[in-house]
């Protein structure tokens, strides 16, 4: 039978259903509902934990809890993407000459003939060649990394699903920043983990919280030291090395997120601590998802729970997948079109600054996305509800919150727009909904 906060919940969810409780309405501090409805504060918050977790409700600091603006039982990392309108919601741009040049290069791949390896079952490591073409795509910048520390996911989400199974226990801890990727607080949930918010500062997580923390039991920390999203911050070498200290000192291993680090090289937390640090990477942001490639950077100790992770998960690269993105970086192809992306993201940038003048926007000439913190009077779910109403799609605070309640009133915008015309025109258009306020 179930426990009566869950009841209370599911009369709540049936009114969200049918529209009785729209997007955006406000529900009571969580003392009054209690007493409106004879029960315990303590139940009271259960019940709001239990519409958080069905993904119902989302709070902000010091505005309220309030209905989503989508009915789905799902973590907002795990839906669909729309598919509609302009989307500047999912990190995604692919221009037309780098199509013609994947075609092109694809089309010389496949009429060479599927090499026996492309055709084999699909193996953590991949073949040497394909190693030691990742190796060398992902050094540099005062890393050398070896082939044989390569192992091939089937995507770079893949690649942490992996690690993050690798590394923690069911009801294992795990410190993550406190605004995160989405797709890390959805498979932690999956897999049983406990998330631990860390503060941030102009620069990423603190290295006392990630002390502080330590003494109390983790299983490891995921980061993201260069271009965190949502909020566009990287860290300097010195909070790095400050980071990689901790980790030594406590024998602490870290999953260093680099997927944006192709657009700004700088050297990475595993250089500062080789033998704690899982590297993951992929092609999706380099090159384009529809082939997803992900990449794990791994010390030694940790291959072998690394390994039985992807397998065990079903995370293994296709071989045919493999071979492709080797024949691709040997082509130049994946270099070629990173190089493009960057020179993209510094002209969308430019185009940003100028459509949000006098907007609070966070931004750099080489990240793919920029922060929007909102004028007062808005919620950041409120706000993407508006967007959402005439068709363009951005990412609210509260979906990459790992507390509920603690979103900042803000928004990600993904620099996806198919052409900079129309992603003028999506700025120009956000910037006049954010100015004009909520009515």
């Amino acid at each position: 039978m179930p426990k009566p906060y869950a009841r209370i919940a599911d009369r709540i969810a049936a009114r969200i259903a049918t529209g009785a409780l729209p997007p955006g309405t406000r529900l009571p501090p969580q003392r009054m509902f209690a007493y409106d409805q004879g029960i315990a504060v303590s139940t009271a918050s259960r019940v709001y934990e239990e519409l958080r977790r069905r993904g119902l409700v989302a709070g902000e600091v010091g505005r309220g809890t309030f209905v989503t603006n989508r009915f789905s039982p799902l973590d907002p990392a795990l839906l669909e993407p729309a598919g509609t309108g302009i989307d500047l919601d999912i990190l995604f741009r692919l221009g037309t000459t780098a199509r013609e040049q994947i075609a092109a290069s694809t089309a010389r791949f496949l009429k060479s003939g599927l090499p026996q390896a492309a055709t084999a079952p699909p193996s953590v490591r991949g073949t040497r060649a394909a190693a030691e073409a990742a190796a060398r795509l992902t050094s540099g910048s005062g890393q050398r990394v070896a082939p044989e520390n390569v192992l091939f996911a089937g995507s770079g989400k893949e690649a942490i699903a992996a690690c993050l199974s690798a590394l923690a226990p069911r009801g294992g801890r795990v410190a993550v920043e406190a605004l995160t990727y989405p797709f890390v607080i959805a498979t932690a949930r999956l897999l049983g983990i406990d998330l631990v918010p860390l503060p941030l500062d102009g620069e990423g997580i603190l290295p006392d919280a990630l002390e502080d923390q330590v003494q109390s039991g983790l299983a490891g920390v995921y980061l993201q030291p260069t271009l965190q999203s949502p909020l566009v911050l990287t860290m300097s070498p010195q909070r790095r090395s400050a980071i990689a200290d901790v980790l030594i000192r406590h024998d602490l291993p870290a999953i260093e997120d680099r997927v944006y680090g192709f657009l700004r090289p700088t050297s990475p937390l595993a250089s500062h601590a080789p033998d704690h640090v899982i590297q993951v990477d992929s092609l999706s942001k380099r090159l384009m998802p529809g082939l997803a490639v992900g990449l794990i950077i791994a010390p030694p100790r940790y291959h072998d729970a690394l390994s039985r992770s992807l397998r065990a998960g079903g995370w293994l690269a296709p071989s045919l997948a493999v071979a492709l993105a080797h024949h691709w970086i040997e082509e130049g192809l994946v270099d070629r079109v990173a190089r493009a992306k960057r020179e993209d993201a510094a002209r969308m940038y430019r185009i940003a600054r100028k459509a949000l003048t006098g907007l609070d926007f966070t931004g750099a000439p080489d990240a793919l996305h920029g922060w929007i913190a909102l004028p007062s009077g808005w919620r950041g779910d409120s706000f993407a509800a508006a967007c959402a109403d005439i068709g363009i799609a951005v990412a609210p605070g509260h979906v990459f919150a790992v507390a509920p309640g603690t979103a900042p009133s803000g928004v990600r915008i993904a620099f996806s727009a198919p052409e900079l015309e129309t992603w003028d025109y999506a700025l120009q258009t956000l910037a006049g909904i954010a100015r004009r306020g909520p009515a």
